[in-house]
């Protein structure tokens, strides 16, 4: 059984002391004209696409600091890392926890069935995804059984639940909202399973009526999708407060995992503030928004040959210089390296690199 995760957070472990060159650019009253940055509505367009070239995108922009190397750090105003506009804690507007159930909340009545989900696409959807399944197991009265993982996207991690997540406190938590339980009844295994596709965004009214009508001929469903299967809005107070119990009370990591993210986490803090990274500059992303900017032929046919190959990806022909033109592909890890620098973030910030399942420097 592999545990790709706790692989995946013991390089960052290793390798957390590494940093990331960013650039920070001095006022721009105290340049020339070469090296002037424009006003801020435009100053990350004319780094990356040159001021005459605005919709062209034969070439890319590069900052005279970047293409000859460091400035010297007389060129540049101290930084000093306790600044209160790049590191102060973010605002929390007011909002309050809602995990806690409605005083007229009641224990789950006797199931009716059995309810199976396959989980689908990275952590993040698969997270959410397990959320909205408690919460419809909730609402059509069902034993929830520990969803499986993933394995068939394009990632082609085999962890189970258990490798990610730790089984037994996610049982626990939510031992007084829906019976969970590990594996189907042997008794069960050869009873008739409804394999069904839940409409995406759906509302109270879909589960209550066209799904919980399948307990009269099926005591197994199969949900064939997780994710977004759940309406965000016009859902009771106590569904929506489950929702979010499951995600920050009973979803948590494996315990190998949660030490080792820790073991990071004061890797990190003990070099001082530091940034968390998430590119999204992925193959499969790349692949699927038909982004190949920077790319070379072979690496833009091999995306080609990826989206291609992909059934549930309907859009095949794809212009990418129409993509990057309207704003629909990730930034590079330079034009991200830039849009730091920009914000104010020196060459020395440590950081880590987080993207899809993995993490790491």
């Amino acid at each position: 059984m592999r545990k790709m995760l706790s692989c995946a957070i013991c390089t960052i472990a290793m390798m957390s002391l590494l940093s990331v060159h960013l650039h920070k650019f001095p006022h721009h009253s105290k340049l020339s004209d070469p090296y002037r940055l424009p006003n801020p509505q435009i100053e990350i367009r004319d780094k990356i696409l040159g001021k005459e070239q605005e919709q062209r995108w034969t070439r890319e922009f590069i900052p005279p600091n970047v293409s000859l190397g460091p400035l010297s750090s007389q060129q540049f105003p101290v930084w000093r890392p306790n600044c209160p506009i790049l590191w102060k804690p973010v605002t929390n507007r007011d909002y309050m926890p809602c995990t806690h159930p409605t005083p007229n909340y009641t224990a789950p009545p006797e199931p009716r069935g059995y309810l199976l989900a396959h989980t689908n696409g990275g952590l993040n959807q698969m997270r959410a995804g397990i959320c909205d399944m408690v919460a419809i197991a909730r609402i059509i009265n069902a034993t929830l059984v520990v969803p499986e993982l993933d394995k068939k996207s394009y990632w082609q991690d085999s962890s189970n639940f258990s490798d990610v997540f730790n089984e037994d406190h996610f049982i626990n938590v939510l031992a007084n909202d829906v019976k969970v339980i590990k594996k189907l009844p042997k008794e069960m295994g050869g009873a008739p399973i409804a394999i069904k596709y839940f409409k995406s965004w759906s509302g109270m009214d879909y589960y209550q009526e066209e799904i919980s009508s399948m307990w009269a001929d099926y005591k197994v469903i199969q949900a064939g999708k997780t994710d977004s299967r759940l309406a965000n809005n016009n859902l009771p107070a106590d569904i929506q407060k489950l929702r979010c119990r499951a995600c920050y009370e009973a979803l948590c990591f494996a315990p190998q995992i949660e030490a080792m993210g820790k073991l990071l986490v004061d890797r990190m803090r003990s070099y001082g503030t530091y940034v968390a990274l998430h590119l999204r500059y992925e193959k499969d992303i790349l692949a699927f928004t038909g982004c190949t900017h920077g790319l070379s032929s072979a690496e833009a046919d091999e995306l080609k040959e990826i989206r291609d190959s992909n059934d549930k990806w309907k859009v095949k022909d794809i212009d990418p210089r129409e993509q990057r033109s309207k704003g629909f592909c990730p930034l590079t890890p330079k034009e991200a390296a830039i849009f730091l620098s920009a914000l104010g973030y020196p060459s020395n910030t440590p950081y880590i690199h987080c993207c899809g399942r993995y993490i790491w420097r």
